[in-house]
């Protein structure tokens, strides 16, 4: 893979875990180059964040990228975008809309893993509160792979 230049979190309607998976990876991104966004697949209007989700990310000082979903478009991406969705199926839906994008992958893949990650829908607090520890380790160890790639691209000159 080419050196990732922006990350896409994507979730079926932008409203909790592609939020929580930018916010997290904002955070930790430091000063380096490399552009972070949240997405959904089916967001037929700007709909507010899940209240939940908003509520985790303020209890780990964290800050929500927008205030409201957006949809995936065609001129999210550019050279060396990287596209990390929440499910299989929404990683199918991205790749037939946007079969020219070569990097999709759903997060737990791209981390070595099998399976989706859920929205805990109609939970409590205490639900999306393990949904985003799950995300933030998966989200941390994803900012490894992408860090160490920029690295060896820097010691080799490219």
């Amino acid at each position: 893979m080419a050196r990732v230049k922006k990350v896409i979190f994507v979730c079926r309607d932008n409203t909790c875990l592609s939020n929580m998976a930018a916010a997290v990876f904002e955070d930790i991104r430091g000063e380096r180059e490399i552009q972070v966004a949240s997405r959904g697949l089916v967001v037929l209007f700007p709909e507010p964040i899940n209240q939940k989700a908003v509520a985790i990310l303020k209890s780990h000082q964290l800050t929500l990228l927008s205030q409201e979903a957006t949809a995936l478009e065609k001129t999210d991406f550019v050279p060396g975008t990287l596209v990390l969705t929440m499910t299989r199926s929404e990683k199918q839906e991205v790749k037939q809309r946007f079969p020219e994008m070569p990097n999709i992958f759903t997060l737990r893949e791209f981390t070595g893993q099998e399976g989706d990650i859920e929205e805990p829908l109609g939970g409590s607090l205490a639900d999306y509160g393990a949904c985003y520890e799950h995300i933030d380790l998966l989200v941390k160890v994803a900012a490894e792979i992408i860090f160490k790639e920029e690295e060896d691209n820097d010691s080799i000159g490219l």
